[in-house]
């Protein structure tokens, strides 16, 4: 499929966001600077209801990560994931993707423990044809790789951001970022001890779980 009309490279990253943090925010920016995406839609997954009865709804995840990006036009949300009946494959999700921007290459963002575990996703070797990975990684820091991941990695490698630009699919690019060490756990036993959660989270962000008392 051929298309005359390439389109900037987009990117995407996948999380819970239970809540979103700025340990999410900080790195997607970084590299959507850092790479040149037209754009990076956070894409909150779909977690099972029975799961997320001590959590919060899909809907308030969603009105959390809109309120965290309001400010940065070049962060999006993207709620395909959310709308599912049920948790769906990367895989799935990429392919539905490509018909949402057919001409647009993907990246799709993931850390380093991903890309270490990635032999492991469902029909993993179908995934490149679809997107490039960008590995977020800290400074410094190598992923140790079974010799599965090892051989993609060596066949897939760039260091030239261009080829994220140029081609559609097919490639891995490692980007370091600013690895803030917050997760959604601490971030929710602190709000069950009543602690203050300032500085982790944005301030709108922060605001709307006091209004709705979650996590409590």
């Amino acid at each position: 499929m051929h298309n005359n009309d390439p389109q900037p490279a987009i990117g995407f990253l996948g999380g819970t966001f239970d809540p979103i943090h700025f340990g999410h925010l900080r790195p997607a920016l970084e590299i959507g600077e850092a790479l040149s995406l037209q754009q990076i839609f956070l894409m909150p997954n779909h977690i099972a209801p029975h799961k997320s009865s001590s959590h919060c709804s899909a809907k308030q995840r969603c009105e959390m990560v809109k309120l965290a990006i309001q400010q940065q036009p070049k962060l999006a949300l993207d709620n395909r994931e959310l709308n599912r009946a049920k948790p769906s494959y990367t895989l799935d999700t990429l392919k539905e993707l490509k018909v949402s921007y057919p001409n647009n290459p993907i990246c799709f963002i993931m850390g380093m423990d991903s890309l270490i575990s990635f032999n492991s996703w469902f029909q993993w070797q179908e995934i490149l044809k679809y997107c490039h990975l960008v590995i977020s990684q800290r400074p410094r820091w190598h992923g140790q790789f079974n010799s599965a991941v090892q051989t993609v990695v060596d066949e897939c490698k760039t260091i030239d951001k261009q080829d994220l630009h140029n081609l559609q699919s097919g490639k891995i690019y490692f980007q370091t970022t600013s690895q803030l060490d917050i997760s959604s756990t601490e971030i929710r036993k602190l709000l069950k001890q009543n602690i203050s959660i300032d500085y982790l989270v944005p301030e709108a962000v922060n605001g709307y779980i006091k209004q709705h008392q979650l996590y409590r």
